[in-house]
């Protein structure tokens, strides 16, 4: 259920040898990899707790799951500190048919404690008619994450801008899953249409491997996705070139379902909720669950905490700290539940835009974007768009792998349709808020 939810894996854990340096150290692990000596990464380089967690099998597993074709090269190699005791190294592998990124967390003896690969994408670059700007979002805080800014070549000042907040689970800027980066796609999209965007990497992606077990047990939306976005909006607002009246947020999946809470505190000009819903999470996970699963075991798990969850509002702080919810501490949800989306977005008085793709298997048209429809009929300013095709990243797959998580392996993009319609709404309420 966790690999389901969160699409892709951070794994935690403790200490061993060492190397001269951790680029040195990482180089040879990609090596190893490279090579398929999948027996010596885990022998030599995985600390005890993740080889424990992780067997050299299942290394390999997901190591050959993503490469295609021929080893051509390390595109890059980066190195940064990850708190006083980590050291992050990302690096970008290419073969003849994919790209993915690799993501390292190695402990101060350079053993891994935390090993992350997005998924391989499609071979695309970067428009002529736009520039990215690297930019740090809560600059000074506790939680400085890494972030990138697209903004149109001929970009004048008061330029309109969206911020977007990804979905559950530890993620990159790019949101990349898989065989595709979407929220690359719609700010290589938007700011072709003279929008500026910004992205950023989550705070549980860059500082998850760091945190300590009490903290991630207490750990809410707020920490994890509320506070960031909000910084963000702070940083978009500050810059000369962007308008700060004219600032909206763009949510997807998870990110779509905390926008209303989001802009309590962010004060967007509009939001855009995409493959969101106004339901609880838990009953997500459970839907799911159900769809997904075939064995017996696994069906009567999901059964069993969806029953637990009926009475998640009443257990008291401390019992929801010390319980779990499909693997998860039951404070999360019961945290989360604390604020109702649907009733937020019903009584904002901000323009709203939701998208759905009709094919999408993990948030459901027929229930959640019924729902919203349902929970906002009488809000004059509430845009529904659906996409026959289109799945939960708003991509068209039609193959084999259909309706599975596999499908998200075949590399893809953002269908256009979806950001020109983003674009149209956007520049159309910029316009009424001037």
């Amino acid at each position: 259920m966790r690999k389901f939810l969160l699409i892709g894996f951070i794994l935690l854990a403790g200490c061993s040898s060492a190397s001269p340096t951790v680029e040195e150290a990482a180089q040879e692990v990609i090596d190893l990899l490279v090579d398929g000596d999948f027996e010596k990464v885990h022998d030599d380089y995985f600390a005890e707790k993740l080889q424990d967690s992780m067997s050299a099998k299942e290394l390999e597993e997901v190591w050959k799951s993503e490469i295609s074709g021929t080893f051509m090269e390390t595109r890059t190699l980066e190195s940064s500190e990850g708190g006083d005791s980590y050291q992050v190294v990302e690096a970008e592998i290419e073969y003849s048919d994919v790209n993915f990124q690799l993501r390292m967390t190695f402990n101060k003896a350079l053993q891994l404690v935390g090993i992350n690969i997005s998924g391989n994408e499609a071979n695309v670059t970067v428009p002529d008619s736009l520039t990215e700007e690297q930019v740090v979002v809560g600059e000074g805080t506790e939680y400085e994450l890494e972030g990138t800014l697209t903004l149109p070549n001929q970009a004048s000042d008061n330029l309109p801008a969206v911020v977007l907040v990804q979905g559950s689970g530890p993620s990159d800027r790019d949101e990349a899953v898989f065989g595709y980066k979407p929220f690359r796609d719609i700010a290589w999209g938007l700011a072709e249409q003279g929008i500026a965007v910004l992205r950023y990497d989550k705070r549980t992606y860059t500082y998850g491997s760091t945190m300590s077990p009490d903290e991630l047990k207490s750990l809410t939306v707020y920490e994890e996705t509320v506070e960031d976005a909000v910084r963000a909006a702070d940083l978009l607002k500050n810059d000369s070139r962007i308008d700060s009246k004219n600032v909206f947020l763009g949510g997807h999946s998870l990110g779509g379902m905390l926008a209303p809470r989001i802009d309590l505190d962010g004060d967007f000009a509009g939001l855009i909720i995409l493959a969101g819903s106004p339901r609880s999470l838990w009953e997500i996970i459970y839907d799911q669950g159900m769809d997904m699963y075939e064995d017996e075991n696994q069906i009567a798990f999901v059964q069993a905490e969806y029953e637990k969850a009926q009475g998640l509002k009443d257990l008291t702080e401390e019992e929801a700290l010390s319980e779990t919810l499909y693997g998860l501490p039951a404070y999360y949800f019961q945290e989360m539940d604390s604020f109702n989306a649907g009733a937020l977005a019903a009584e904002s008085e901000k323009p709203l835009l939701l998208l759905q793709g009709e094919d999408d298997f993990q948030v459901y048209f027929d229930k959640d974007f019924a729902l919203w429809q349902e929970i906002l009929a009488d809000k004059e300013d509430a845009t529904f768009i659906s996409y026959p095709g289109l799945n939960h990243f708003f991509v068209d797959y039609d193959g084999p792998d259909a309706g599975t998580i596999a499908e998200y392996e075949h590399p893809g993009v953002v269908d256009e349709q979806v950001v020109d319609n983003m674009a149209e709404w956007i520049h159309k309420h910029t316009n009424k808020s001037q």
